[in-house]
């Protein structure tokens, strides 16, 4: 053995931020007992190996001290070919990443990297307004494990953003359910406040040791993320108007998200931050002129849709990119946020967009049939 038991527990024990009182409560041992463990006072029982593997995400191997490599290493493989078997638009391909590594968790119990890549992919697959992706014959069997996976991400976790993802979780699982209460309760756990946030906080340390360039980074990443917050809420804001009847309300709404944006990027093109599957303002835009039966304004939003990402196509003339090379202004410039956009997947999110429901009195027009053709036709 590389070395002692006592002093590998010592180790795993700090590297996960557990005090010895933390780890004697979920042990159910004294923290007597775990002081004796890391001072070679005293061996574990041979019934607390297998529980001690459990809670560092280890395995026995590697508590013992016969193996040098930690259990994250193989989960971040199990991980990695798990999301290499996905296919858009393919349900069924990301079912099985699913079953990869809930087989993975089986092997390796709490290892929070496998948590939260299942909890995120869990949570897509059991949901019914996600979509194609949308697993329901298995929903509420992947809807009760994704609920006990983020129960212990919060439980084990010392990482406060894998917490309040999984407080996040929660509260989609509990609301999608009708469990009310229980969703609230969660979203009691987040602060009220905006700027409560890493980069915020960062920005205003290297401020106080102006260290003006890192500050200017930080704040950059700040505006990124909230950027992408504003248009979220201006999507529900847009979508929360439209269902109680107030379509020109809703029209104003998704019209000054676009007059902001163009405002900060200033004649440039402004980076996709609307997603693909939900949240798109300008599908939800045509949505609002149907209602108040204005056709040729909604086809002009769905066109606006589609020719943003064909335009991007033919700016960039490689496979794939990064959202950041659209970043000119110094509103966001120097942020960090490392998100690609891949060419290749493009044509069948766009043919997916245009198969919408909500647009469907556009779909007889002369000029949604050209729009289609247009997208059909991307080699």
């Amino acid at each position: 053995m590389s070395q002692s038991i006592g002093k590998t527990i010592k180790k795993l024990r700090k590297e996960r931020n557990f005090t010895q009182e933390e780890l004697a409560e979920q042990l159910n041992v004294t923290p007597q007992a775990v002081s004796k463990w890391e001072n070679e006072a005293g061996m574990p029982d041979i019934s607390q190996i297998i529980p001690l593997a459990s809670v560092f995400g280890v395995s026995t191997d590697v508590l013992l001290g016969f193996e040098r490599t930690t259990i994250d290493d193989e989960a971040i493989k199990i991980a990695t070919e798990a999301f290499a078997a996905e296919e858009y638009g393919k349900p069924e391909t990301y079912l099985i990443a699913y079953d990869m590594m809930t087989e993975g968790l089986k092997k390796h119990p709490n290892n929070l990297i496998l948590l939260n890549n299942c909890m995120g992919l869990g949570l897509s697959l059991s949901l019914p307004e996600n979509g194609w992706i949308y697993a329901s014959e298995r929903a509420a069997e992947i809807a009760a494990e994704t609920i006990r996976q983020a129960n212990l991400i919060i439980s084990y976790s010392r990482n406060i953003d894998d917490i309040m993802r999984a407080h996040q979780a929660l509260v989609f699982l509990y609301s999608s359910a009708g469990d009310y209460d229980k969703a609230e309760a969660e979203t009691r756990q987040f602060p009220v406040r905006s700027d409560f946030t890493l980069y915020s906080n960062m920005a205003r340390i290297n401020e106080f040791m102006r260290n003006y360039e890192r500050a200017v980074k930080d704040l950059c990443n700040d505006n990124d993320y909230l950027l992408q917050y504003i248009e979220d809420n201006a999507a529900r804001l847009g979508m929360a108007y439209f269902n109680i009847g107030k379509y020109d309300d809703a029209i104003t709404v998704y019209k000054t998200f676009f007059d902001v944006m163009k405002a900060i990027f200033k004649g440039e093109t402004f980076p996709p931050y609307h997603d693909f599957d939900s949240g798109d303002c300008y599908i939800l835009l045509a949505q609002a002129y149907l209602a108040t039966g204005d056709m040729d304004k909604a086809m002009n939003s769905v066109e606006n849709s589609v020719m943003y990402y064909l335009d991007l196509c033919n700016t960039f003339k490689y496979d794939k990119f990064e959202r950041r090379e659209l970043m000119k202004t110094p509103f966001v410039r120097e942020t960090e946020q490392a998100i690609f956009i891949d060419k290749t997947i493009i044509k069948e999110k766009l043919l997916n967009k245009l198969s919408d429901p909500e647009i469907e009195p556009l779909k007889k027009s002369s000029r949604y049939k050209a729009l289609y053709e247009k997208v059909n036709s991307i080699e």
